[in-house]
């Protein structure tokens, strides 16, 4: 019996094999001939290449050559194989997936109506952007430059305690080279050089942007450990040039565009609909938190 099995999982996987390599040619001589057959679903040549072109430009390079191709096809089939097991399972039936499911499809028929009468509609001229960067003077400026030190510990009892000797008057420098985990920057005092926004870890961020100049924050524990932060400087960034700012400028223009036509079109559609509110409370159910059965 076991040979049987195993003579016949080879002569499968013979002919997935004979059929994957007739896969490879760029133009396949017959769009409808079968690659592959999973139990009695075909994947066809027309198929193997529409779900091609649906790929990235780098998975498809992923998948470049004729082996490339054999593995596209392998992973096809092995998705073929998980799609006809959970509809076995009754999963494409379940109520909660469906909504999902229902979900998506009206926001990505949504977000192709919005590309068709909004983003698609939507033009920017350089007089337009040169006009609109004369009237927002100062509008378009370099991000600030900060300087900040900062002294990392591993606890939150640990950075109390360097708090604490800070506020006892210790010498923030001298105490980053004694305490501070980030080697890095200890034996400079914490200091972390010119900083712009975007460049630290958010939790950083966020507390590094609410100080003043010369104060230093509470705690601030991210992936590291627990921060005590300094702002030493921070320096406004100066206007841009109209050649340094256009981006943002067409950038700014297309959003304020794009809203116009959006309110335009909604207003639009309710012009045109038989709509009618009814003037009652509108109850408020309370709603399960999410992951509550």
């Amino acid at each position: 019996m076991d040979e049987c099995r195993s003579s016949a999982m080879k002569a499968l996987g013979l002919a997935l094999l004979l059929t994957a390599f007739s896969a490879c040619s760029d133009k396949p001589e017959d769009s409808t001939k079968a690659l592959a057959i999973i139990n009695g679903k075909e994947i066809t040549a027309s198929e193997f290449d529409l779900r091609w072109s649906q790929l990235p430009d780098f998975a498809r390079k992923t998948y470049a050559g004729p082996d490339g191709r054999k593995k596209f096809l392998e992973e096809l089939i092995t998705r073929e194989l998980l799609l006809q097991e959970a509809r076995k399972r009754g999963l494409d039936r379940d109520r909660a997936l469906i909504e999902r499911v229902e979900r998506f499809k009206e926001r990505s028929v949504l977000d192709h109506l919005m590309r068709e009468e909004v983003d698609s509609r939507i033009t920017v001229t350089l007089e337009e952007m040169k006009a609109y960067y004369a009237a927002n003077p100062g509008s378009f400026t370099a991000q600030d430059d900060m300087r900040a030190s900062h002294i990392l510990v591993k606890t939150e009892e640990d950075a109390l305690d360097v708090k604490k000797r800070l506020e006892q008057g210790e010498d923030f420098a001298a105490l980053a080279k004694k305490a501070s985990l980030d080697l890095a920057t200890k034996f400079k005092g914490g200091d972390l050089g010119p900083i712009k926004k975007g460049q630290t870890i958010p939790q950083f961020e966020k507390t590094l942007l609410a100080l003043k100049v010369g104060e230093t924050s509470h705690p601030v524990a991210t992936q590291f450990g627990y921060h005590i932060i300094k702002l030493n400087d921070r320096t406004t960034g100066a206007p841009l040039s109209f050649e340094d700012a256009k981006d943002q400028v067409k950038e700014q223009i297309q959003v304020e565009k794009k809203r116009k036509r959006f309110d335009e079109l909604v207003a639009s559609l309710r012009a045109k609909a038989k709509l009618r509110v009814a003037d009652v409370p509108i109850p408020i159910s309370e709603v399960p938190a999410a992951g509550t059965p």
